[in-house]
Parts: C-alpha cells; structure tokens; sequence
C-alpha cells in the first residue's frame, strides 16, 4: 500500500486533491492511504513518529514557512520520499529542482495533470522483476524476459523472449496480482501477454513479434485495444 501526503493550507484544497488521489488509485494497484496536512510543521511531526510516506504533496509557501525549504531538509535527511509541488506561480519552478520533485503542478487544481503525476509516480516505482514460486524453488524473472503466461490445466507456462518455459502450479488470477497493469494484457482468459512485444492486433488475435498467436475473447477486445494504445503512449517511460 503506497502511504500519500498532501500539505496545504487550504483544507479545502486538501481535501478536493485527497478525493482526486483516491478516485486514481481506485482502479490501480495496489491501494493507497492519504493523509492531509495544513502545515509542514504537522507533516513533520507525523513523519518524525515513524510514518514514512511514498509520495507527498507539497505547497511550497505557507504562511509561516516554506515548503521548498522543508523539502530539501527531508531530501538531505533520507532522499525519501517522492514530491510533487504545488504552486499559484511558476517562481519556484526551477529553484525546486534542487529536490528533484518528482512533478511541479500549478494552481487551479487540475485532475488531468494529477493523473499525470500518480502515473509518473507509478511508473518511477514499477518493478522490473517478478518471482514465482515452482518445484524447483523460488525463481526470479526479468519482467522484460516475459513475452506471455498461459494457463495448460492448473499449471501457469511463462514463455520467455529466448524461447525457454517455466512452469509452476497456480492459476492467472494469482499471476495478475503481481504483474504492472500498465504492461500486462489479458485478452483471453487462458493467456496474459506483455504489450512490449505485441507486434500487430487482429479482431481474432494477437501477433507477437516472435510470431506467436495469441487469441483475443470477443469481450476483451476493447478493453485489449484501449491499454495497448496508452501502453504506445507511455512506453518509453518502461525502460
């Protein structure tokens, strides 16, 4: 569960953004908690007492103190976590890249520009590797080194880009679970494909680019097409 902050002295501009976080996360895994703060002062006092936050949200000027400041103190105390500013001006924007924020975000709140942020920020913390559990053990697979899953009986087959498979008892509801939603497909309910080597898309199926077929559910088929599409609009992020 990812632990979010938003410090802002509007409490009605806190809440608003609190709502639009958790709208996000809604529909994405895993889940999150959101705290708000009026203050950096309160922020401080919940962070100090051991609450360590993925990501926070951040004015950058209070009545009473600076935002910016404060964020290169937690920078400089342990790099964690991720920040996003928010200001009604551009004035800080290049001095706040002394903290590497993660997004700088203007005034009026905007909820296509949060979406964009969270997606950032799932995308910086996105794994790159998976492990399974087989007879063999505990494995772990390069998420890049996985072109599709397919379930055969109750076994779940990874076929990997250099041709090998492995095999483990488990189901694909279970696979899903672990697997970035912004990378993995299921347009059948026997196959999970990794939309990195997705070559074309058929109404019936899909060609991998190591020309296997995968077939495509009539009831899938729109949901297969919308995530392929915003899969070609991110992914250079997935390097």
């Amino acid at each position: 569960m990812y632990k979010i902050a938003v410090c802002d002295d509007d409490t009605d501009f806190c809440n608003i953004l609190k709502d639009c976080v958790n709208d996000f996360f809604s529909t994405k895994e895993p889940e999150c908690i959101v705290r708000t703060f009026c203050d950096v002062e309160s922020l401080g006092r919940s962070i100090d007492s051991g609450f360590e936050y993925d990501l926070i949200f951040l004015d950058i000027i209070f009545d009473n103190a600076n935002g910016l400041a404060y964020a290169k103190k937690l920078r400089e105390r342990s790099g964690k976590p991720d920040i996003i500013f928010i200001s009604t001006s551009k004035e800080y924007a290049i001095e706040s890249y002394d903290v590497d924020p993660l997004y700088y975000i203007l005034k009026p709140l905007d909820r296509e520009k949060i979406n964009a942020a969270l997606e950032r920020f799932l995308d910086k913390h996105m794994p790159r590797n998976l492990f399974f559990d087989t007879a063999n053990g505990k494995i772990k697979i390069k998420i890049s080194d996985i072109t599709y899953f397919e379930i055969y009986g109750h076994r779940v087959i990874i076929n990997k880009a250099d041709g090998s498979k492995t095999d483990f008892h488990g189901t694909l509801k279970d696979v899903e679970t672990q697997l970035p939603q912004m990378l993995f497909v299921r347009p059948h309910r026997s196959y999970i494909v990794n939309m990195g080597f997705i070559s074309e898309i058929t109404r019936f199926d899909i060609k991998l680019t190591n020309g296997a077929l995968i077939p495509i559910s009539k009831a899938q088929f729109g949901t297969l097409q919308h995530k392929f599409l915003n899969y070609l609009d991110k992914k250079d992020l997935f390097i």
